[in-house]
């Protein structure tokens, strides 16, 4: 046996063949898992927020389209108010300056019609229309001008929710 040599440092190590380096880890990595995790969240958000949204969209549109009939017709309440107070009766389709009630078609109504109501008061009678939301299409939306106090007064078959807050029942 070898005695070791004073000052001389350690022995040498004995040497060991060197290994490959580890082919690369095949499966997923961390970031890819937490990517797929991500996904797998967002999806059902996604959805519940699409479920939400879609059905509130559609009612906003369908509040667009009695909105734009109301202001359509609005320059048709000065006639009727005028006919009224010159004639002492409420106008009707065909006397001068009301045309048809086909002939008031709109993109969002289908006809205005002009007469008395019910109640006896000269009334402005408008058909909905929008073919894309029932909620709306085919109901009725009426102005009502009362004579005495040159008020008018509005009022519909539709749902509340789609009528403006000077409509509502």
């Amino acid at each position: 046996m070898s005695q070791p040599i004073p000052g001389a440092g350690p022995p040498p190590l004995p040497s060991r063949p060197l290994r490959p380096a580890p082919p690369p880890r095949k499966g997923l990595h961390g970031c890819l898992i937490a990517l797929i995790v991500a996904a797998c969240l967002a999806i059902p958000v996604v959805a519940i927020l699409a479920a939400i949204a879609i059905p509130a969209y559609n009612d906003y549109l369908a509040r667009s389209k009695v909105g734009q009939a109301l202001a359509d017709i609005h320059p048709m309440k000065g006639a009727v108010a005028a006919f009224a107070t010159g004639h002492r009766r409420c106008p009707v389709n065909g006397d001068p300056g009301f045309q048809p009630a086909d002939a008031y078609r709109g993109d969002s109504h289908a006809s205005v019609v002009f007469g008395e109501s019910d109640e006896g008061v000269c009334a402005i009678e408008v058909l909905l229309q929008d073919d894309r939301h029932e909620t709306v299409d085919g109901y009725r939306l009426w102005l009502e001008y009362d004579t005495q106090s040159g008020a008018w007064h509005c009022s519909s078959e539709a749902e509340d929710r789609y009528l403006p807050a000077h409509c509502r029942g």
